[in-house]
C-alpha cells in the first residue's frame, strides 16, 4: 500500500488565526457559464481587497507529456566515477578516499590519469574536486561536465559519467538527491556572456519596464542580483500578484518574501495584470480590480514576452524557471504551469520547472495538466474567499499529471502540516501544506516576516 508522507515544518508552533477583512466575491463568466469567484484580500499590508475581473479565457493549450530523463540505477559503466569512497576502474577517480587506476594526482593537475584533489584533468579523466573536466567524463565536485550525464545529489549515473557536486552539465541530465529526483542540466539563455541592453536604471529599484504583449502595452518589474555575473546562469522566478495587487506590491513584498532567501542566485520578475480589457496602470502599492482574466490568452502572452526579454538580456538557466502567486496570482501561476511546463511546451520557447501557489482556484483559463511539473500548494482551512477543497483539487490535478499516487493531504487542526504525495515521477514532487487560517499567502503572521511559508517555498524551488 502506498502512503503519502506527512511532515511538519514547525513543531510546537501555535497557529494564530488572522484577523482579516471579509472580501467581496466576484464571478467570471465565459460562454454563459460562471467560474469560481475570487477576491484576494485584506490579510496583510494592504494586500488584496475586492474587485471585479474580466472573463477567463476558455480552453488553453494543453502541453504534451514529457519531462527530463532520470539518471538512476546501479554502478556507472564505462569510466564511471564513484562519488564516495568507492573504486573506479579505467583511469577515473573516487572523490572521497577511493582508488583510481591509471595514475593519480592529489591537489594538482593530472594528465592522462585521475585527479581527485581539485585540479584539472586533461585527457578525459575524472576531476572530483571542483575543477573542469572536458570530454564527457566525471566531475563530482560541482564544476562543469561537458557532453555527459550529471548527477549532483550523490546518486549513480549510468553511462560512465557522474557529477555529484551540483554543478552544470551540458548535453546531459542532472539528478538531484540520488535517484529520487531528476532534473534537466543547466541550459543557458541567449543573454549569457552579454551586457544587458536593459539599462541598469530600470531594474533593482521598483521601476517598471514597458513591454508589448497581445497588442497591449504592458509592464513588469525586474530585480537582478547585485553581484550579477553574465557568465553564470541564474534561476528565474515569476511572481504573480493577486486581485487588487500589482507589480509594485510584489517588489515591496520582495516577491512573496523569497528574494532575501536566495543568496543572489535568482532573478525575479513581477508582471502587471489587467482589468476591464486594458492594462493596469496604477502606480501605488496595489491597484483595485487588477488581475489575471487571461482573456484570449493575453496574460499568457505577457508571460511569454517577459521571459523572452529577460532571457535575451540576462543569463538565465532556462531549465530552472518557476512561477508563484497568491489567489488570482495562484490561478495565473497554475495556468502557466499547465500551459508552459518544461519539456512539454509545444511551440513555446520556454517552460517552468515548477510552481508554488497559495490559496488558489482555477480562474485564468481551463487548462488540464498532462505534463509532469513540480508542484507546491498551500491553503487555509478557514478560507472563505476561495474554498479549501478547491485548492486541494488543484494539487490533485498537478500531482496526477506527475504520476503521483494521489492521497488526500492531511488537513491541519493545529500547527500547519505538509504532505508529500507518494509515487510521483522522479524529479516532479507534489507537496501540499494545510494550515488553520484564512485567505493569505503569509500564514500565522499575515506578513512576509516570520511566517513559515517563504523558507518552505524557497527550499522547494532550490532542490532543483
Amino acid at each position: 500500500m502506498t502512503v503519502s508522507r506527512v511532515r511538519h515544518h514547525c513543531t510546537g508552533m501555535k497557529s494564530k488565526l488572522l484577523g482579516t477583512t471579509l472580501l467581496g466575491m466576484f464571478v467570471f463568466g465565459c460562454s454563459g457559464s460562471s467560474a469560481i469567484s475570487d477576491g484576494s484580500g485584506g490579510t496583510a499590508s494592504g494586500i488584496g481587497g475586492t474587485g471585479t475581473g474580466g472573463a477567463p479565457a476558455a480552453g488553453g493549450t494543453i502541453a504534451s507529456t514529457g519531462g527530463a530523463p532520470v539518471a538512476t540505477g546501479g554502478s556507472a559503466t564505462g569510466g564511471a566515477n564513484a562519488s564516495t569512497g568507492g573504486k573506479a576502474a579505467g583511469g577515473t577517480s573516487s572523490s572521497t578516499g577511493g582508488r583510481a587506476a591509471g595514475g593519480s594526482g592529489v591537489g594538482g593537475a593530472a594528465t592522462g590519469g585521475a585527479n581527485p584533489g581539485g585540479g584539472q584533468a586533461t585527457g578525459g579523466k575524472g576531476n572530483p574536486g571542483g575543477g573542469q573536466a572536458t570530454g564527457g567524463v566525471a566531475n563530482p565536485g560541482g564544476g562543469q561536465a561537458t557532453g555527459g550525464v550529471a548527477n549532483p545529489g550523490g546518486g549513480q549515473a549510468t553511462g560512465g559519467k557522474a557529477n555529484p557536486g551540483g554543478g552544470q552539465a551540458t548535453g546531459g541530465q542532472v539528478s538531484s538527491g540520488g535517484a529520487s529526483t531528476s532534473v534537466a542540466g543547466a541550459s543557458t539563455s541567449s543573454g549569457c556572456g552579454k551586457a544587458p541592453t536593459i539599462a541598469s536604471s530600470q531594474y533593482n529599484n521598483g521601476s517598471t519596464i514597458a513591454i508589448t504583449a497581445a497588442s497591449m502595452q504592458r509592464r513588469y518589474i525586474l530585480s537582478v542580483p547585485t553581484n550579477y555575473d553574465n557568465a553564470k546562469p541564474y534561476k528565474l522566478i515569476i511572481a504573480i500578484h493577486q486581485l487588487d495587487g500589482n507589480d509594485k506590491q510584489m517588489y515591496s513584498q520582495k516577491y512573496y518574501g523569497l528574494q532575501s532567501l536566495t543568496n543572489d542566485t535568482t532573478i525575479f520578475v513581477a508582471p502587471n495584470g489587467q482589468k476591464s480589457g486594458a492594462p493596469c496602470s496604477g502606480t501605488g502599492n496595489g491597484d483595485s480590480g487588477c488581475g489575471w482574466p487571461n482573456s484570449s490568452g493575453g496574460d499568457m502572452a505577457l508571460m511569454d514576452a517577459v521571459v523572452a526579454q529577460v532571457e535575451a538580456n540576462f543569463c538565465i538557466d532556462t531549465n530552472r524557471i518557476f512561477a508563484t502567486g497568491w489567489s488570482y496570482g495562484a490561478s495565473m501561476s497554475y495556468e502557466v504551469g499547465c500551459q508552459r511546463p518544461l519539456g512539454g511546451t509545444g511551440s513555446a520557447s520556454w517552460g517552468v520547472r515548477g510552481i508554488a501557489i497559495y490559496s488558489g482556484a482555477q480562474m485564468s483559463g481551463s487548462c488540464k495538466p498532462s505534463t509532469p511539473i513540480a508542484f507546491y500548494g498551500s491553503h487555509g482551512t478557514n478560507d472563505n474567499v476561495l474554498g479549501y477543497d478547491g485548492g486541494v483539487k488543484l494539487a490533485q490535478n498537478m500531482a496526477q499529471a506527475s504520476g503521483c499516487t494521489w492521497a488526500t493531504p492531511t488537513k491541519a487542526t493545529g500547527a500547519h502540516v505538509c504532505t508529500n504525495e507518494a509515487g510521483c515521477k522522479a524529479g516532479y514532487p507534489a507537496e501540499f501544506c494545510s494550515f488553520v487560517g484564512p485567505h493569505t499567502p503569509f500564514p500565522d503572521t499575515g506578513s512576509s516576516a516570520n511566517t513559515w511559508q517563504p523558507p518552505v517555498v524557497w527550499a522547494f524551488f532550490n532542490q532543483f
